[in-house]
């Protein structure tokens, strides 16, 4: 039950689920142009790159949504209204075979139509940038062959979440958001998503296992490249600050953590194509409390530079929501030299940044 607190009158009331039906709400109408206006209803960021996409060859199926996530890959999401009905899983599996053969010229051009259909017009490479630029993995080169799925509705039936549930031991990123309908008054619904599967609390386990198991037959070239370069450092640095660290994932960046929540230490490649390499400090928890914390440990500036022999650089405001605090140096390549140097950087940033941030009790 949602309950509702008003704070001119103090009342604190409760909301009744309802369905969408009762509500004249429809699934193309209304739930697919929420979705599109606020992407962040199923759980995450996401760029929609069209909808109602029906120009499959040899079939005149159409999926509701085909977007693009912070990792580069493309989303299948099928929207239900109140129940999911019991081939919502086969029907989405199906969408994502088909998208599966889509290159990144067909997203940017997929891409391009949905913004002209809704008034704004850029070129092809005006869209491409924008792709690169939402995109977080600075390894990402090209749209892999292998969609998510997100399934979207009020209801589940078991039939489809035991599907689902069997199908994500197959490494296949399929997961299960529930939209939940209030009533608030007359005039008001209030929207609850939560994600039925995988469990929020069990997801990060649940992914390092998919990855550790299909480790080997997943990456890129570049992306074992990464695992590679990152194996090596994580092992070393381990040994040297003693830390038991993660499988690394084939990314342009390596996280250590720190001990705090939204407060890591990151090795990171930077540009495209890679120009230059960091060891950084990231605080990555509200705008506020980004701001508070950086200033605290930007008194260290000269600490720092001292001990590295380093220009440190100091990004209040990184991103959306993001702030930093790193060394870099101009190199993109993977040498011995680099290695060596972010090995020796990184030991001195930990051991001196890492008892600071504990004394702030965050």
């Amino acid at each position: 039950m949602l309950f509702v607190y008003d704070k001119n009158d103090k009342s604190f009331n409760p909301s009744q689920e309802t369905d969408f039906k009762t509500h004249d709400i429809l699934e193309r109408r209304d739930i697919e142009k929420w979705v599109m206006d606020f992407p962040q209803i199923l759980g995450e960021e996401l760029l929609i790159v069209t909808t109602e996409y029906d120009k499959f060859d040899k079939t005149s199926e159409r999926l509701d949504l085909l977007c693009f996530d912070k990792k580069g890959k493309l989303v299948i999401v099928e929207l239900k209204r109140d129940a999911s009905g019991k081939n919502v899983d086969l029907q989405a599996i199906k969408y994502a075979a088909y998208c599966s053969t889509l290159a990144l010229k067909d997203v940017v051009e997929l891409r391009k139509k949905h913004l002209e259909a809704h008034g704004k017009s850029l070129n092809d490479e005006n869209v491409e940038d924008e792709l690169f630029d939402f995109v977080e993995d600075e390894a990402f080169e090209k749209i892999d062959d292998k969609p998510r799925i997100m399934l979207v509705s009020k209801e589940f039936r078991p039939e489809v979440t035991s599907a689902v549930l069997w199908l994500r031991k197959f490494n296949l990123d399929i997961s299960c958001i529930k939209l939940t309908p209030y009533k608030i008054d007359e005039h008001r619904i209030g929207l609850v998503s939560s994600t039925l599967i995988p469990l929020p609390e069990a997801e990060e386990y649940i992914i390092k296992s998919e990855r550790k198991e299909s480790v080997e037959t997943t990456f890129t070239r570049t992306q074992q490249e990464y695992v590679e370069f990152y194996q090596r450092l994580s092992e070393k640095f381990g040994k040297q600050v003693g830390l038991s660290l993660a499988q690394p994932r084939g990314e342009a960046y390596y996280l250590i953590p720190s001990g705090l929540g939204g407060v890591h230490f990151e090795w990171g490649f930077h540009g495209r194509p890679r120009s230059s390499f960091g060891v950084e400090l990231h605080f990555e928890k509200d705008r506020e409390s980004n701001a508070s914390l950086i200033s605290k440990m930007a008194v260290f500036k000269d600490e720092i530079e001292k001990a590295t022999g380093e220009q440190v650089i100091v990004q209040k405001e990184w991103g959306k929501s993001w702030a930093r605090l790193y060394l870099e140096k101009n190199e993109g390549k993977m040498t011995k030299e680099l290695e060596d140097w972010a090995l020796e950087k990184m030991v001195i940033l930990y051991k001196l940044l890492k008892p600071k941030l504990q004394a702030l009790k965050i």
